[in-house]
Parts: C-alpha cells; sequence; structure tokens
C-alpha cells in the first residue's frame, strides 16, 4: 500500500489509476475537443505550438475533485492553486525545469493516449529535493504513466522532464497545489482574487 512517507522520504510518488473508469473519459475526451476547437497556444513557450490551456473549468473541477486523494498521498493539507493541461503532438519535448511556487506540490496526470502507441515517459530528478532535507541516495526516476495514473511531485525542488515524444497525440493535466502549512500558501488560488467557484465549506 503506498503510503505518504514514500513522498515525504523521495520528493515524488505514482499514483496508479488515481482516476478511472467513466470520469476518466469524460475528462480525456474533453481534453482532445477543446484541443481540436482552440488549436496550439502560441504563446506557450515551454512547449510551443501544442494546444495548452490555464485553468479550463472542467480541469478547475476536476482539482478540487481529487484534492482529498491528494492530501491522503502526500500526507499534507493542501491548498489548490492553477490547472494547466496540454494535448501533446508528435516530436514534443518537455525541458528539464523546476517550476514556479504555485506548483509546491503537483499531480501529472495522464488522461488519454493511443493504447497501441508506446508509453511516454517523466523523468524526475529528486537530487535537491534529498540534499536540502539531509537524505540519502538521491537519483533520477522514471515514471510510465497509462490512462488515469498521476505522477505527484514537489515540482520546485525536484527537476522534472520528458524527451522527445514518438507517438501522435497524448492528454496529460496538471494540477498544482501548495502546503497550507508552508512558505507557498499565499500562493493558493494561483493569488487570483475571483476563482470559478468556492470550494464548499
Amino acid at each position: 500500500m503506498l503510503t505518504p512517507k514514500f513522498f515525504q522520504d523521495n520528493g515524488y510518488i505514482v499514483i496508479p489509476k488515481m482516476l478511472n473508469g467513466d470520469l476518466l473519459k469524460f475528462v480525456g475526451i474533453h481534453a482532445y475537443n477543446v484541443a481540436r476547437i482552440k488549436g496550439p497556444n502560441l504563446e506557450d513557450e515551454q512547449v510551443p505550438n501544442t494546444p495548452s490551456f490555464y485553468d479550463d473549468f472542467v480541469m478547475a473541477n476536476l482539482h478540487d475533485f481529487l484534492l482529498p486523494k491528494m492530501e491522503q498521498y502526500t500526507g499534507l493539507k493542501l491548498y489548490p492553486t492553477y490547472t494547466y493541461f496540454r494535448v501533446y503532438k508528435k516530436d514534443d519535448v518537455l525541458e528539464k525545469h523546476k517550476d514556479r511556487h504555485s506548483c509546491e506540490i503537483s499531480v501529472s496526470l495522464c488522461l488519454r493516449r493511443k493504447q497501441e502507441e508506446p508509453i511516454w515517459p517523466i523523468f524526475i530528478e529528486n537530487e535537491d529535493y534529498k540534499s536540502k532535507r539531509n537524505l540519502q541516495n538521491s537519483y533520477t526516476a522514471r515514471a510510465m504513466l497509462e490512462e488515469g495514473d498521476g505522477l505527484i511531485y514537489r515540482g520546485c525542488e525536484c527537476a522534472h522532464w520528458r524527451d522527445k515524444f514518438e507517438g501522435t497525440k497524448l492528454a496529460q493535466v496538471f494540477l498544482h497545489y501548495v502546503d497550507a502549512d508552508g512558505p507557498n500558501a499565499e500562493w493558493k488560488d494561483d493569488k487570483k482574487e475571483n476563482k470559478y467557484f468556492a470550494q464548499e465549506k
């Protein structure tokens, strides 16, 4: 059984089938359709000319829906910040990077992929995370995500990247959170004054 201890010791954890069933199918179809209708995002400097969307309304609902699971797997009280999803195309590359303050705790969730194509790995390096906490044995991990699988990670401390995509189409959503008791708590809702909806109390 996966526990928060693995996340706390390593700075990341892979959760198989974090999302499944009809909800996964619905969100995956939504991502493909939004990408088809709206087309590439020319302002995304990280992965140019690829459909990508900040705080899509459906993903914002998914953000809040998965909050209890995120808290369960990390052992932390979390505030949602923002969502971002991409529908990657052939030859896309995600360069090695770390994230901004709003992405302290994130999940990269595979929403939809062509099953006949090879899985596109995500690499994550936890050297900085471990050194700051005097933890031993840092390493680079390779996450192989099927549809519905999620990689939860500390994006500000753990560098992550993807090599060139050899497939044709893959929908991936990034749901970002901050530790409610940590130094980035002020980034709740990505410092937006008005969110689409307030969380139920």
